[in-house]
């Protein structure tokens, strides 16, 4: 099937699994990433270089109140490590991972919903990862075989890659299965106009070109959200302000809830479309 024949079909949003996964940097600054990092500091001075215009020269600890060209320099170079590391997997973990699916309980469509949120990258990367494995079993022993579908905003261009590369570079920590599981590979092989994978990121755009941020989707269609979705890189920031305050609890619990209303807001956008 194509990609719009799951997104009109009534019944398709029965086989999905739509997720989502928030992740923040590993190192909150310049300065604690030189200090504790040096090799991938070396790499980020390489990227902010020659991807965002940003020559990186000496690094100090950035100030509050700015008194100086030097210091307003040490500031910029910041902001262009802040906003923009966090979209390079290498230099974020994963926290939280949300994930929904849909069932009908008499002609009502209602939603299971369950968010995986820690401080430890490797227990919610392995959970989830459980998780999957147990669907593609499931899935493969289907008669007639049917895969799910996995569904989210913008998971081709980012949760699918970070979610296998922090997979790879931590699987040697995980106690049970250390090998991709099959909805994953599947879902590598996909191309984005066909069924098996939706990126609602795609199919906002009907065939156009412009991209649209999930909060303009869910504003504008009038859905129901618990908070504001924040950008990848105000997630992280929020997420070390509050580490800074010694709440790592409701830290998490911050991350998670972003993740979570991505998840059901892409929940309710697939059930308005497949009515139409």
């Amino acid at each position: 099937m194509a990609l719009f024949d799951d997104v009109f079909n009534k019944s398709s949003v029965y086989q999905m699994l739509f997720f989502n996964i928030k992740a923040v940097l590993i190192y909150p600054t310049l300065d604690d990433l030189k200090t504790k990092n040096l090799q991938m500091f070396e790499r980020w001075k390489y990227l902010s270089k020659v991807k965002y215009n940003c020559e990186i020269n000496e690094v100090y600890e950035v100030k509050t109140l700015i008194t100086n060209q030097s210091e307003a320099i040490q500031l910029i170079q910041n902001h262009v490590y802040e906003e923009n590391a966090v979209m390079h997997p290498e230099f974020v973990r994963i926290v939280a991972i949300s994930y929904a699916t849909l069932y009908s309980e008499n002609g009502v469509v209602k939603r299971h919903l369950k968010a995986i949120a820690n401080e430890d990258e490797v227990m919610v990367i392995e959970q989830f990862m459980s998780l999957l494995d147990e669907i593609s079993s499931d899935d493969a022993k289907s008669s007639p075989q049917i895969f799910s579908i996995l569904c989210g905003h913008n998971i081709i261009s980012y949760d699918l890659p970070l979610l296998i590369k922090r997979f790879i570079v931590n699987r040697e920590k995980f106690q049970t299965n250390k090998q991709l599981p099959y909805l994953l590979k599947r879902a590598l092989n996909i191309k984005p106009w066909e069924s098996g994978i939706i990126d609602t990121v795609n199919v906002w755009k009907f065939n156009g070109f412009e991209y649209s941020p999930l909060m303009l989707i869910a504003d504008f269609l009038g859905l129901k959200k618990k908070v504001d979705l924040e950008t990848h890189s105000e997630v992280s920031k929020q997420y070390w302000t509050i580490i800074a305050n010694e709440k790592s609890a409701e830290a998490i619990e911050f991350v998670s809830l972003q993740s979570a209303t991505q998840t059901n807001i892409v929940v309710q956008l697939m059930n308005e479309l497949r009515q139409i």
